[in-house]
């Protein structure tokens, strides 16, 4: 992509081909924001609104199912992994809600800070878990 805010690394990948697989959609989904964004006014926003629904169902989808390999993997900080994911929904519910009732929203801002979380997340969060689920496959 050329207007491209996230680069894919493969130190991000956590070695479960389901995650990994979730984690380069979550990156994708990051730079079709960064695109839409880059559209500005009224056009950022309604597409912005006409997307995150969906970008936000998806997350859910991958946080259910990451919770449900570290539990089976017995991963030992799963509590407070699964705190960082809840607290996530409930901030991109409230900039939704932010954003959906403002007159002049800041779309470039959210882009940002769901750029900052989906990286660092990954790349420190997760791949604390990756040794407990390499144990599964083995």
């Amino acid at each position: 992509m050329a207007n491209e805010l996230v680069t894919w690394s493969d130190d991000f990948l956590v070695g479960n081909s389901t995650i990994d697989t979730q984690h380069k959609e979550l990156v994708r989904l990051t730079n079709e924001f960064y695109a839409g964004v880059q559209m500005g006014g009224v056009l950022a926003k309604v597409y912005f609104l006409q997307t995150i629904k969906g970008a936000v169902q998806y997350v859910k989808t991958h946080f259910s199912d990451e919770e449900a390999l570290m539990l089976k993997a017995e991963y030992p900080e799963f509590m407070e992994h699964k705190k960082q994911h809840e607290d996530f929904v409930v901030e991109v519910t409230n900039q939704v809600r932010n954003f959906e009732n403002d007159d002049n929203p800041d779309p470039a801002k959210f882009v940002k800070y769901l750029m900052d979380w989906i990286l660092h997340h990954i790349a420190a969060s997760d791949k604390k878990y990756s040794p407990y689920l390499s144990k599964l496959e083995s």
